[in-house]
């Protein structure tokens, strides 16, 4: 079912509409490599799986969440650069918007103001 037949509208962003964390995505983010990290030490698929799992359940948020966190800690990006950088990892392209909207209504991640625009050149008669 897609956004329009659910009945949930979509949110509309250029192209190049850059997001960054929020100090609470921020936060979550930093949380969540070194939980990652902490799995570590067991060897297994099984340990990062539960690791993922109860950050998201502490967090509220979905185990994958973590990922697009993790691609905003060093910079802001746009929805194109986040997919790309995830290519490969697990989501598809196409849930990345949805996560990332999702992560916008719960505040852990931004829009970033783009900047204004230049000043009109000065005018030769």
């Amino acid at each position: 079912m897609s956004d329009n037949e659910s009945g949930t509208p979509r949110t509309k962003w250029s192209r190049s509409q850059r997001f960054r964390l929020t100090p609470a995505g921020r936060e979550a983010g930093r949380a969540y490599r070194q939980d990652i990290v902490a799995s570590r030490a067991e060897a297994g698929r099984k340990s990062f799986d539960a690791a993922r799992a109860e950050w998201a359940a502490r967090l509220a948020l979905e185990p994958t969440d973590g990922l697009y966190l993790g691609e905003l800690l060093e910079a802001p990006r746009t929805i194109p650069e986040i997919a790309a950088s995830l290519d490969g990892c697990g989501p598809q392209r196409s849930d990345v918007r949805a996560a990332i909207e999702r992560l916008v209504h719960v505040r852990m991640m931004e829009l970033v103001a783009p900047p204004p625009p230049p000043p009109a050149p000065p005018r030769r008669w």
